[in-house]
């Protein structure tokens, strides 16, 4: 099983590079499929764990690296989003799912309001909180460029074939959103979706609103293929790229100051 090496710990966040000087933040809120013992799984087979439901498959290894080559501080959830999802109003209804996509999850069905108050308070707020302190850590001291949320998508969803290896999400501030996407289109082999496959309508947009929009951040939500970043070469060459087209699109962004970039690492891991 493909889990998180911090899924030994009942932490709920984790931070990488927390000195990174670029500017850059990063966040990665379904880094991780673990569900403590105690859950025994959500009363889900093992095997549903390793599929998207329970996490962005290969999202945490392409934040780690995009991390490392930015200079960057990277916020990461180390709990599975079955239990609670981060990147959600936790008083929407789809914050704790009884069904994702067609599969049901048994023991988040019909469960009261003092274990949701439960996981809020266990997942949510301590995260959110992280974020938040690093973004006023980073705005007292350096300044901060840019916010981006690190996620990954099926290749294949409702049996419809999605055809973009990478989506860039944004909903009311697109300074960030419209340069990034203009600095991807530079290659014509790569099919870029714009508010695809998910838009901040579909309530996915959550934490960036939170931490990006309402801060008055250049912001956006990155969404790459998860068949594109299965492996750590995948996960690195989409790094490289991404980060290449970051720095473009900061240069062009008026008052950022463009990120520079570090040599790819070959094991970058979150401490």
């Amino acid at each position: 099983m493909q889990s998180v090496l911090r899924s030994s710990t009942s932490a709920p966040v984790a931070v990488y590079h927390r000195g990174g000087h670029s500017g850059v933040v990063l966040t990665c809120e379904h880094a991780s499929n673990f569900i403590p013992l105690g859950y025994q799984r959500l009363g889900l087979p093992a095997h549903d764990l390793e599929r998207h439901i329970a996490w962005d498959i290969g999202a945490l290894g392409l934040a780690e690296q995009m991390a490392a080559l930015l200079d960057a501080p990277l916020v990461f959830a180390t709990h599975s989003r079955l239990l609670l999802d981060l990147n959600r109003d936790p008083g929407a209804g789809d914050s704790i799912a009884e069904h994702s996509e067609d599969t049901p999850i048994p023991r988040n069905v019909g469960i009261g309001e003092v274990e949701r108050r439960w996981r809020r308070d266990w997942l949510y707020t301590p995260f959110h909180a992280s974020v938040d302190h690093l973004l006023d850590e980073q705005q007292a001291t350096i300044g901060v460029t840019a916010l981006l949320s690190i996620h990954s998508f099926t290749p294949i969803y409702q049996q419809r074939q999605r055809p973009w290896q990478v989506g860039i999400i944004s909903q009311h501030d697109r300074r960030l959103s419209e340069r990034l996407i203009a600095a991807l289109r530079l290659d014509s082999e790569l099919c870029v979706g714009e508010n695809q496959p998910y838009a901040a309508d579909d309530g996915v947009y959550h934490s960036v609103q939170r931490h990006g929009e309402r801060r008055g951040l250049p912001c956006a939500m990155i969404e790459v293929r998860n068949d594109q970043i299965s492996s750590g070469r995948g996960q690195l060459a989409w790094a490289a790229r991404l980060a290449a087209a970051l720095k473009l699109a900061l240069a062009g962004l008026p008052g950022a100051v463009a990120t520079t970039t570090c040599e790819p690492s070959s094991g970058a891991m979150a401490g």
